[in-house]
């Protein structure tokens, strides 16, 4: 499991949800790995108290399971669940990009293209990690661009759920792809065609359905039956 550095403001049970989030969002705590708080407290240094804490707050948001008896897992990924998030991303961010047309400069314009530059460079380098922080990025920079910062919170805090698929499908299906999507999203915004802005984006966010059956036979035991 990867440690990351402590944030000042963060308390102990904040930094250790942090970091087991982004372990499993980026599969170093696989789907239906057991974990062991003992460990845990080893790993981190710190006492059972935040490390129980951080555990019951990802059992709540179904990102871990709590079995009487049998231990505490990484919970399985639910389809369901997933294709909920998906559809609040479409929706959300369908909308985003023909908001974009309207506000963004030639600055973010230049900002957003550096993305799509930068992931080209890390698609040949097969570094997977960064492909996956710049994609993150890039959508979090047109929530911010068009001042949608309350949508940008209400999709972080369920995206573990549907980030866990686009690292499985970044293993499956050529990431080219999404690369072009993001491409004519920014061309779409600078020529300040909404509709054009629309279309890719729902389409660029429908991509799941095509990589779902991919993901589901390259790992099966990842998925909830």
């Amino acid at each position: 499991m990867e440690l990351l550095c402590k944030k000042s403001e963060e308390s102990a049970k904040e930094y250790v949800r942090r970091v087991l989030v982004y372990n499993l969002v980026n599969m170093e705590l696989k789907p239906g790995e057991k974990i062991v708080e003992k460990e845990l407290c080893d790993i981190f240094q710190m006492s059972r108290t935040p490390i129980r804490e951080a555990i019951l707050e990802l059992n709540k948001d179904r990102l871990i399971d709590i079995r009487p008896k049998q231990g505490t897992y990484i919970s399985l990924i639910h389809e369901d669940l997933v294709e909920e998030v998906r559809q609040l991303r479409e929706v959300l961010e369908a909308e985003i990009v023909r908001t974009a047309c309207e506000v963004c400069t030639n600055e973010d314009i230049d900002a957003l293209r550096e993305n799509v530059i930068v992931w080209k460079y890390y698609i040949e380098k097969k570094q997977e990690r960064k492909i996956f922080e710049l994609d993150k990025k890039f959508h979090a920079m047109l929530y911010a661009i068009c001042h949608k910062m309350y949508w940008y919170d209400i999709v972080q805090a369920v995206s573990p759920h549907f980030d866990r698929t686009t690292v499985l499908s970044f293993r499956c299906q050529p990431q080219i792809h999404i690369l072009q999507d993001h491409e004519q999203i920014v061309d779409a915004i600078e020529n300040k065609d909404t509709e054009q802005a629309y279309r890719i984006a729902r389409h660029h966010l429908q991509r799941y359905h095509e990589n779902i059956a991919a993901m589901k036979q390259t790992f099966p035991d990842y998925f909830e039956k």
